[in-house]
C-alpha cells in the first residue's frame, strides 16, 4: 500500500512539474476541468443518486466549464451562466420528482451547487496563480503546503500518534499527527523558499512564507477534515479508486480545494516570491 502510494505520488509530482514549468496554461485548465467533472461524479455518487445520470452530469458540465472560462478570460460570464443553469435544472428536477418514488432531495440540489460551482472555482485559483509572474512556482508552492502538511500528519500519526480521537469526524487522526502536519508544513515551505532563492535566483520573503505555511496548514487540515465529514456521514472510506493508493479525486485534492484560494489571496496581499 505504501509503495503504491509512493509510486503514484511520484507520477503526480512529475505531472505537476510538467503542467507548471513546461506546458502551456491551457493544459492546466484542461486537467482542472477533467478533475472537476470527476470530482462532481464522486461527490454526487456519495450524497446523491447516480441512477439518474442527470444528477451529476449537470453540475459536472459546469465544473468542467468554469476553469475553461477562467482560462479564456470570461470567468464572470461562465459563472453567471453556470449558476443560472444549475438553479433552473436542479430545482426543476426536485419540483417534478417531488412525491415520486425517487424524489430529488434538497441535499442533492445543494450538493450539485457545491460540486458544480464551489469546487471548480476553488481549483481555478491554481490557474489564476499559473498565469501570474512566477506562476508555476506559486502553483508548486500551493501543493508543497498541502502535500508536506499531509505527509507530516500521516507519519506523525503513524510513529507518534498516542492521543487519537481528537475529532470524531476522523477518529484515526491523532494530536501528534496534527502537530506533525504543522511542523512539517513550516519546514517544507522554508526549504521550498531556500531552493527558489538559491537555485532560481528569485527574491523570497521568508517571513511571508511562514504566514503562507501557517495559514495554509490550517486550510489544508480543514479541507481534509471537511471532506472526511461527508465520508463519515455517508459511511464510505474513499470517494473512489481512480488514483491507486490515494483513492479518488476528492480524496487526493480535498486539501488543495481549500488551500489554493488562500494562496491566491495571500499572493495578492503579501506576495512572498
Amino acid at each position: 500500500m505504501l509503495l503504491t502510494r509512493t509510486i503514484m505520488a511520484a507520477v503526480m509530482i512529475a505531472l505537476l512539474l510538467a503542467l507548471t514549468l513546461w506546458l502551456a496554461p491551457v493544459w492546466m485548465a484542461a486537467v482542472i476541468a477533467v478533475l472537476g467533472f470527476i470530482g462532481v461524479y464522486e461527490l454526487m455518487r456519495t450524497v446523491g443518486d447516480t441512477k439518474n445520470p442527470r444528477h451529476f452530469i449537470w453540475p459536472g458540465l459546469t465544473a468542467a466549464a468554469i476553469p475553461l472560462g477562467f482560462y479564456f478570460g470570461c470567468a464572470e460570464l461562465v459563472l453567471r451562466v453556470s449558476l443560472t443553469f444549475l438553479m433552473v435544472v436542479l430545482f426543476a428536477e426536485a419540483i417534478f420528482t417531488y412525491g415520486s418514488e425517487k424524489p430529488v432531495r434538497f441535499q442533492t440540489v445543494l450538493s450539485g451547487f457545491f460540486g458544480g460551482i464551489l469546487i471548480p472555482v476553488c481549483l481555478s485559483a491554481l490557474l489564476q496563480l499559473r498565469v501570474m509572474e512566477n506562476g508555476g512556482l506559486l502553483v508548486i508552492m500551493s501543493f508543497v503546503i498541502t502535500a508536506v502538511s499531509d505527509t507530516g500528519g500521516y507519519f506523525g500519526g503513524m510513529f507518534f500518534g498516542k492521543h487519537k480521537g481528537v475529532l470524531k469526524c476522523s477518529p484515526n487522526k491523532s494530536l501528534e499527527g496534527f502537530i506533525g502536519s504543522f511542523i512539517c508544513g513550516i519546514l517544507g515551505i522554508l526549504i521550498f523558499g531556500l531552493i527558489v532563492d538559491k537555485a532560481a535566483g528569485i527574491d523570497v520573503s521568508y517571513v511571508r512564507l511562514l504566514v503562507y505555511a501557517a495559514l495554509g496548514n490550517v486550510t489544508t487540515q480543514l479541507g481534509d477534515l471537511a471532506f472526511s465529514v461527508i465520508k463519515r456521514e455517508h459511511k464510505i472510506k474513499d470517494y473512489g479508486n481512480l488514483i491507486p493508493g490515494h483513492g479518488g479525486v476528492l480524496d487526493r485534492f480535498d486539501s488543495i480545494i481549500f488551500t489554493a484560494p488562500l494562496v491566491y489571496l495571500l499572493t495578492g496581499l503579501i506576495p512572498a516570491l
